[in-house]
């Protein structure tokens, strides 16, 4: 088939696979699919260890991408394939990403953000470092979560990303009403008790 071009010839041989591929919008096709044609394509004689980055909370939720993830944690579960799963919580691009296009759709002096959220945001280089080390590990199945160092309220985000880029906008908050936003505030991306990350979302926006 066409979608599995390459991808045997790729991972022949292979006995580490680092599998990080997602996309939210096409998750059927990237996720689920795309998974499923790497585990088909895997040399089962070679493979020692199939790495997979994942979600915190997914199982705690009916969120459709949150779901997809967790059918391809289960279907790597099952592939018979030795594997270690990892679950983090979101990246600090991912929130700096969401308060830039508030602040660049924002039509008056005011940025107006979903209230109620809160994120628990991790340093993406920390969580690529650990992906390399257990490369070097033996498999371990589901890990423990990963998390960043503290939970914040998005306000409180979003008030350190306008003093850092000296933004003089104001801050006003409403009812989510996006079915993201909306997930963000339920706590299921959230693992307080496993925050393992070491730089904030302070020391991140102080960067930029």
């Amino acid at each position: 088939m066409v979608e599995n071009l390459g991808l045997k010839e790729a991972a022949e041989g292979a006995e580490v696979i680092i599998h990080c591929a997602s996309n939210p919008r096409n998750f059927q096709q990237t996720d689920i699919r795309g998974t499923k044609n790497l585990l088909d394509a895997v040399d089962k004689n070679a493979i020692k260890h199939f790495i997979y980055i994942s979600i915190v909370g997914i199982h705690k939720s009916d969120y459709p991408y949150y779901q997809a993830k967790l059918e391809v944690e289960n279907a790597i579960a099952k592939s018979g394939i030795p594997f270690t799963i990892l679950r983090t919580t979101q990246f600090h691009d991912f929130v700096f990403n969401i308060i830039k296009g508030l602040d660049q759709n924002a039509k008056s002096n005011f940025v107006t953000i979903p209230s109620k959220i809160r994120f628990q945001s991790v340093a993406v280089q920390e969580v690529a470092a650990l992906l390399a080390s257990l490369a070097l590990e033996s498999p371990k199945g589901l890990m423990e979560d990963f998390g960043g160092p503290e939970v914040l309220h998005f306000e409180e985000m979003a008030k350190a990303y306008l003093e850092a880029t000296q933004n003089t906008k104001n801050l006003k908050l409403k009812e989510p009403e996006d079915i993201r936003h909306k997930l963000f505030t339920t706590g299921v991306n959230l693992c307080p008790e496993k925050n393992l990350g070491k730089q904030t979302w302070q020391e991140y926006v102080i960067q930029l």
